[in-house]
């Protein structure tokens, strides 16, 4: 049970105190860790000054479509004389970081947490996964808010479904898709247990065919509305490119990523708990140029190249990488299989992978801390899920249950590790918030019945009569 609150709207003053608290630990990380904002790992930067500087979409004066566009745009957004500070991509991230608290608190209230809902919210605070993604340049700390927004526009819709909701509902998941793509089978999930939800709410026969057209009407009304924010990016990439792309060309590569040879052969022999180094896939993807068929030998044994180059346009290089993957993974079905395992568990893996011989024992101790911090953490979740499960798909915790089945089955496939299930985190750690008050109201109702039992125990040893010699 959690506390039964008359309204699903918090106090006023409870709000401003989650968003002050998120704040100052927010700022008071970032602060901390700011060297790391001057990094550029996925330019993400680049293609943001670029975009403002040239009006061009892209890390050079070539367009590209290898990133997806919401979080570029932000940054372009930010920029002063054509350049991103370091220190507005931190106050992003801060301001980010902190909206995302205050949705996960509102969404807890609405599920009637009670002060447990202050919990939730301090879970994803101090989450290891998203104050580490707040300092570098790339979209996950964005990525986890839109999640958190389309939980939110959800379970607004599921508690008054109507139009204007689910079109609001389909704006946030339109911008979810283009933060990352990642997000698009929610989407598809989501616009199908609309119909499936609102067909199970209809009460009577008679009025079934009524309440199913209506239902329909609202996965329309949210995928429409989905699509018409996603559709300038397939537009621009029709016009620019002439293939109407929904996605990214990065998608390709990423399959590629962890499916190859050498990452098998990495699966087949190496110690448990290394980490895989893809230099030599870095070695063959530069080798593209010269194959004209993923078939070619030349990419299991490479030698000098005496052909020219082939010249191919990046959605080209995407579609050969899609190719390249399917045919190592026709070559080795067994092992593309067990790779599917290890890409699920490493999404849900709970401590880093030791990165150097040479580990510092901070280094050491922080993912020991982490190990712990999310050990806990999906024991309260799992706990949640089996005190909740009568309910489990019913709205509002399907929608959550449904991001991570589309996550987690999108990362089967595409390369994986800890930081991708990071827009996950706030409805975790909603569940976790909801384990912790079952775990506790089940320890309590059993201390009261127990000490029941002994008063009563009591009362009939006082009431007895005694026994007395004859």
């Amino acid at each position: 049970m959690v506390d039964e609150t008359p309204s699903d709207k918090p106090p006023r003053a409870a709000v401003l105190a989650v968003a002050v608290c998120a704040l100052l630990i927010r700022v008071a990380f970032v602060v901390t860790m700011a060297d790391s904002l001057n990094a550029d790992p996925d330019a993400y930067r680049r293609i943001a000054e670029n975009l403002r500087q040239t009006g061009v979409y892209g890390s050079t004066s070539s367009p590209t479509a290898f990133r997806p566009p919401l979080y570029p745009v932000l940054l372009a957004g930010l920029a002063v004389n054509g350049e991103v500070a370091p220190s507005a991509v931190g106050g992003l991230h801060v301001l980010c970081g902190v909206a995302t608290v205050m949705l996960t608190f509102l969404l807890a209230y609405q599920r009637q947490l009670g002060r447990w809902a202050f919990v939730a919210a301090a879970l994803v605070a101090i989450d290891p996964i998203l104050l580490n993604q707040s300092t570098l340049v790339m979209t996950e700390t964005l990525a986890t808010l839109i999640a958190a927004a389309g939980l939110l526009a959800l379970s607004w819709w599921s508690a008054r479904p109507s139009f204007s909701r689910a079109v609001l509902a389909g704006v946030v998941f339109g911008l979810a898709c283009l933060c990352r793509p990642t997000f698009i089978p929610w989407l598809g999930l989501a616009a199908l247990v609309m119909v499936l939800l609102q067909r199970k709410q209809a009460k009577e026969m008679v009025w079934l065919e009524s309440s199913l057209r209506k239902s329909i009407g609202f996965s329309i009304a949210f995928l429409l509305s989905a699509t018409l924010v996603v559709s300038p990016w397939v537009v621009r990439n029709y016009y620019v490119f002439g293939v109407p792309k929904v996605t990214t060309t990065h998608g390709g590569y990423t399959v590629l990523l962890g499916n190859n040879p050498s990452f098998y052969r990495y699966l087949r022999h190496a110690p448990r708990g290394t980490t895989w180094d893809a230099t030599e896939l870095a070695t063959m993807w530069e080798l593209r140029r010269y194959s004209a068929s993923p078939n070619d030998l030349m990419w299991n044994l490479p030698h000098e190249i005496s052909t020219p180059p082939i010249d191919r346009t990046e959605f080209e290089d995407d579609d050969f990488a899609y190719s390249l993957a399917r045919r190592h993974i026709k070559d080795e079905t067994g092992m593309f299989a067990y790779s599917c395992v290890v890409r699920v568990a490493r999404l849900w893996q709970l401590m880093p992978y030791k990165t150097s011989d040479s580990e510092s024992t901070a280094r050491l101790l922080m993912r020991v801390f982490t190990g712990c911090w999310y050990s806990v953490l999906f024991v309260l979740a799992i706990g949640a899920i089996v005190a909740r499960r009568t309910e489990a798909l019913c709205s509002p915790l399907v929608w959550g249950l449904l991001l991570c089945v589309a996550f987690t089955g999108v990362h089967a496939l595409y390369w994986s590790n800890m930081r991708m299930r990071a827009p996950l985190m706030p409805f975790l750690c909603l569940l976790a918030a909801q384990g912790a008050a079952w775990i506790i109201n089940r320890f309590d109702v059993n201390i009261r019945r127990r000490g029941g039992r002994e008063l009563s125990g009591t009362a009939l040893a006082a009431d007895s009569p005694r026994k007395t010699g004859g």
